[in-house]
């Protein structure tokens, strides 16, 4: 059998989506739902009463303030969206739980490149494409309940250009690099300990990364490390902050960028090593 095939690849992710039909489907219902109560809890429950702001506000105030409350909306489903794509990658190998769905995954006739490739764009870019259209769908559902009740309509989507334009990590390519460096390296974390662990995946390797960040701490805690990767000088002419990133900082984000890589390599050499009877807790 050839490593990597491109039609023996199509054809076994076309039968990994139709096989897995029924679990993305429900996935994709219960991250509407959530997702929509929440728009609901933000501009219902938690923001001012409505009614009170038509009778004494402007209609200019209230439009600001509603605002206000769908950017909430926007900035839970980005935290959402985060634990969402965090959860997924820890149930990469989610349809190989039990014996008979091992048995059935590893006897599948394609090769393990092509297995791991099938897995990780089922659980990595399908579930964000299925995150954001179970978002759009959710703040859709929203407006739609905001122009049936006499609302004004206010979209959370296009708001999140918004979010990124005005924070901080757009500033700069060094913090932008630094920014999806550290986004990337727990979401490879996660890949990993989802390949990893057999049961529990998400609990599990959570635990993990909290004890060691712990651990890690602590022991940086006793170095004392002199040295600001970052600093900043302010320019009283100009009225600007600009940042300074000490050399540190590259050669720490591109070993951290390299991390991210390996891990990935290691959660497929942890999959080549799968067999149909693993340990209780562990894939190997």
């Amino acid at each position: 059998m050839t490593t990597f095939s491109f039609d023996r690849f199509l054809l076994a992710l076309k039968c990994h989506f139709l096989i897995e039909r029924k679990s993305w489907m429900r996935l994709f219902g219960i991250y509407t739902l959530v997702m929509f109560m929440a728009n609901l809890f933000f501009t219902r429950v938690q923001a001012r009463d409505y009614g009170w702001m038509m009778e004494n506000w402007e209609l200019e105030r209230l439009i600001r303030q509603y605002k206000n409350a769908v950017a909430d909306t926007v900035v839970f489903g980005i935290i959402f969206f985060c634990f969402a794509m965090l959860f997924c990658a820890s149930f990469m190998f989610s349809q190989m739980k039990d014996t008979r769905k091992r048995s059935a995954y590893l006897l599948w006739p394609v090769s393990n490149v092509e297995k791991y490739v099938v897995s990780f764009l089922y659980s990595v870019v399908f579930m964000t494409v299925l995150t954001v259209a179970a978002y759009v769908l959710a703040d859709g559902l929203r407006v739609l309940t905001d122009w049936l009740t006499g609302r004004i309509v206010i979209w959370g989507f296009p708001k999140l250009a918004e979010f990124f334009s005005s924070n901080a990590i757009c500033e700069n390519w060094q913090t932008a690099w630094m920014f999806f460096a550290w986004v990337f390296y727990f979401h490879s974390l996660y890949i990993v300990g989802g390949t990893l662990f057999r049961r529990q995946q998400f609990l599990m390797t959570s635990a993990v990364i909290v004890v060691v960040g712990i651990l890690l701490i602590m022991t940086l805690n006793q170095v004392h490390p002199d040295v600001d990767i970052v600093t900043g000088t302010w320019d009283e002419k100009t009225r600007t902050y600009t940042q300074v990133f000490h050399p540190a900082f590259y050669i720490l984000t591109s070993v951290l960028t390299l991390l991210i890589f390996f891990h990935y390599w290691v959660s497929y050499k942890l999959f080549t090593r799968i067999q149909v009877i693993n340990n209780k807790w562990l894939n190997v």
